[in-house]
C-alpha cells in the first residue's frame, strides 16, 4: 500500500466513523536501526533507517469543541478526551500516545491547543516488529496538528512544507518528552528522529550526545531493508534491558573513580583503549558489555565513512559484525534469532544481518541486494520454517522519506 493509498483508507474511515470527509491528512514511518545496538543510553552513535511502513492520521479542526475525538481503524477502537484535562489511560493502550503527543505540546508551546479536532488513524507498520510503529504514530499526530493550525503560538509554515531540521529536532524532543514522561516509556531519541527525518534511500547517523546527525546516502537505487520477525516473545527480555544497563554504568563508575565524574557521566566518554588498559580490575561480565557498546561506536564511524564512499558491502559486513558482538559480548541475541541471521547469510543478496532492537526475542534486520529481495524473502522463510518449525513474517522495506502533512482541501 502506498502512503497515498494509506491516507485513502483512513479518509474512508474518518467518513465512517464522523459522517464528514477528512480536511487534512499526514503521514509518519516507521524505522529500523541498522547499527549502534545499545548505544544510545551510553550517549553513543547510532544509525537507523526510516521505512516505507506508514501511520497514517486524517480528520479536521472541530473549533466549536474543545476536546479530541480519534477512531483507531486497525483496532477499530474510539478515544475521546478533554483537551484542557489530559489524563492517561490503561498502560499499553494506543490512545495514550496520542494524548501524549497533545500533553507534550501543551507542555512545549506553554498553552493548550485553541481547537479541538476530529481524526481516524490507520497504519501499516507491523506491530511489534522492532519498526517503531509507536514513534510513527506520534509524528503522523504531531504533524497533523501542526497542519490544522491548531498549536498555539506556532505558524503552520514554521512546521510543514520544507520543515528546517532545526524545528525537526526540537519536535523530536518533543515527542520523545511524550513517550518518556506521559506514556512511561523510557526511550532514547532515535525512534521519534528517524521518523521525522528519514530520507529515501538513506540511513541516518545520529550522535546521541551531541545531537549532531546526517543523512547518508545507501545508494541510488537503495538496498532492501527486510525485517524478518522471529514469533519469539518480547517477554523475554523483562528485565534484561534493565540489567544490562546496569552493568554499563558498573563500568562507568569504575572510570569515574579513576578520571573523576567531571571527566567520565556517560560509557561514551571512556575510550576503548582505556577499557582495554583497565581490563583485569573490571567485572569479567560488565567488561564485555561496555566493550560491545565501545566497538558498536567505532562500526558506527566506519559505517558512515563506507556508505560515504559507496561501499555497500563493507557496510553490509559492519552490520553482521554488529550482531556478532551482540551475540558474544552484550548477550542479547537467542537462538532463535541467530538461527534468521544465519539463514539470512546464506539467501540471496544478502550483504549483512543482525539482531534489531532491544534483542533476546522479535527481529532481526538484513540489508539485501534490491533485485533480490524476493528470493531472499522466500529462502529465509524455508530455511526458518524448516529449522525452527514456525514461519517467520518477512517485511521487505526501503529507505523511506519522513513525516509529513497537506490539505486535502483541493
Amino acid at each position: 500500500m502506498t502512503p497515498v493509498e494509506l491516507e485513502a483508507a483512513a479518509a474512508r474511515a474518518f467518513e465512517a466513523e464522523f459522517g464528514a470527509r477528512a480536511e487534512i491528512a499526514a503521514r509518519a514511518p516507521g524505522r529500523v536501526e541498522l547499527l549502534g545496538n545499545h548505544t544510545d543510553y551510553n550517549g553513543g552513535l547510532v544509525m537507523a533507517a526510516a521505512v516505507d511502513r506508514y501511520t497514517a492520521v486524517v480528520g479536521r479542526v472541530a473549533p466549536s469543541s474543545r476536546e479530541a475525538r480519534v477512531y483507531a481503524a486497525n483496532f477499530e477502537g474510539s478515544a475521546r478526551f478533554p483537551l484542557a484535562e489530559i489524563t492517561r489511560g490503561p498502560v499499553g493502550t494506543w490512545p495514550n500516545y496520542v494524548k501524549g503527543v497533545v500533553w507534550a505540546m501543551h507542555e512545549a508551546l506553554d498553552a493548550e491547543l485553541t481547537q479541538g479536532f476530529e481524526a481516524a488513524v490507520a497504519g501499516e507498520v507491523p506491530l511489534g516488529a522492532g519498526l517503531s510503529s509507536s514513534a510513527s504514530l506520534q509524528a503522523s499526530v504531531a504533524f497533523f496538528l501542526l497542519q490544522a493550525g491548531i498549536a498555539p503560538g506556532k505558524t503552520v509554515e514554521q512546521y510543514v512544507g520544507d520543515l528546517s531540521d532545526t524545528a525537526r529536532m526540537d519536535l523530536a524532543m518533543v515527542l520523545r518528552r511524550s513517550e518518556n514522561a506521559f506514556v512511561g516509556v523510557s526511550s532514547g531519541l532515535l525512534d521519534q528522529f528517524s521518523s521525522l527525518f528519514g530520507r529515501e534511500d538513506h540511513a541516518l547517523f545520529l550522535d546521541c550526545q551531541s545531537l549532531e546527525f546526517a543523512r547518508v546516502p545507501l545508494g541510488s537505487p537503495g538496498p532492501a531493508i527486510i525485517v524478518c520477525d522471529s514469533k519469539t516473545s518480547r517477554k523475554l527480555a523483562d528485565g534484561m534491558y534493565n540489567r544490562r544497563f546496569a552493568e554499563c554504568n558498573t563500568v562507568v563508575d569504575h572510570f569515574k573513580a579513576r578520571k573523576g565524574a567531571d571527566a567520565v557521566s556517560l560509557l561514551r566518554d571512556v575510550t576503548l583503549e582505556e577499557l582495554e588498559s583497565e581490563w583485569d580490575a573490571l567485572d569479567p561480565v560488565c567488561r564485555k558489555r561496555a566493550r560491545h557498546v565501545l566497538t558498536e561506536n567505532e562500526r558506527v564511524r566506519q559505517g558512515v565513512a563506507a556508505l560515504r564512499a559507496g561501499e555497500l558491502k563493507t557496510f553490509g559486513k559492519l552490520i553482521s559484525a554488529s550482531h556478532a558482538s551482540s551475540r558474544d559480548d552484550f548477550e542479547n541475541s537467542s537462538p532463535a534469532l541467530d538461527a534468521l541471521v544465519e539463514i539470512a547469510e546464506t539467501a540471496p543478496g544478502f550483504l549483512g544481518g543482525k539482531l534489531s532492537g532491544a534483542g533476546w526475542a522479535g527481529c532481526t534486520v538484513n540489508l539485501v541486494e534490491a533485485d533480490k529481495a524476493d528470493e531472499f524473502a522466500e529462502a529465509v522463510r524455508r530455511g526458518y520454517a524448516d529449522r525452527q518449525g514456525v514461519a517467520p513474517d518477512v517485511h521487505i522495506c526501503r529507505a523511506a522519506e519522513g513525516a509529513s502533512s497537506r490539505s486535502l482541501a483541493d
